[in-house]
């Protein structure tokens, strides 16, 4: 008597394998990275530098000139951007707060010391910044017309295409600026497309968890078979 064996795994089979294996990679990758934005920026949306102190014995801080593209297309998938500066500080005019168009910001600070942030990150925060020389004296920015957002402690300003740079000063204008600044970025749909990737990716994972499990091979029991006799 011999025993023969079922196959243990269909064409079919491999097949639903394979394809569960493809489903789960996609669903961590795809809760991982919900997990993460939903860290990172929270349920209203924002990633928060905290507060730090900036200071500077030239007449301003300046950042480098960002260049701002295809802010609609943002606005469509995420709702409008929008940066917000907090800021304590400055001598006894009180703190100056601002965004204006590059070209103009340079222009109002032709010849005046300033201190100028090459490289800005948010988390963590960190701020590089190289000194530039000058004996002009600034005018008060408040008299400046060309601010797209400006304040003294609190500064919303919402992101449109165009070069800009932001700016804190003395509110009088004068060198020697102290300040305790924090810098938050906004996008105010992101928390709905990180909770949807999160529970879509955990939603895959289980799903491909039941298909690799209710695919696996049964084990069977070998039967057993009866040889054919010979023929005489």
């Amino acid at each position: 008597m011999t025993y023969t064996y079922p196959p243990r795994r269909s064409p079919a089979r491999i097949a639903v394998i394979v394809i569960s294996v493809v489903v789960l990679v996609i669903g961590v990758c795809l809760a991982i990275g919900g997990g993460v934005l939903l860290l990172i920026f929270g349920s209203g949306g924002s990633l928060k530098s905290g507060e730090h102190d900036v200071t500077t014995p030239t007449a301003a801080i300046v950042t480098d000139t960002a260049q701002i593209t295809d802010t609609g297309r943002v606005t469509r998938a995420l709702g409008e951007p929008s940066v917000t500066v907090h800021a304590t500080g400055g001598n006894a005019s009180g703190l100056f707060i601002a965004i204006g168009p590059a070209a103009d910001v340079d222009r109002y600070l032709t010849g005046v010391a300033i201190e100028q942030a090459r490289n800005f990150d948010l988390d963590p925060f960190a701020l590089d910044a190289v000194r530039r020389d000058g004996t002009a004296l600034a005018a008060p920015p408040a008299t400046q017309p060309f601010w797209v957002a400006s304040g003294a402690t609190d500064v919303t300003w919402q992101i449109t295409d165009g070069d800009y740079r932001a700016v804190v000063m003395n509110a009088d204008g004068t060198p020697g600026v102290n300040s305790r600044l924090g810098v938050d970025l906004n996008l105010p749909g992101l928390f709905g497309y990180a909770l949807g990737f999160f529970i879509g990716g955990l939603v895959l994972v289980v799903a491909a968890i039941v298909a690799l499990v209710m695919g696996r091979p049964r084990s069977r029991a070998p039967q057993p078979t009866t040889p054919t006799p010979p023929l005489y």
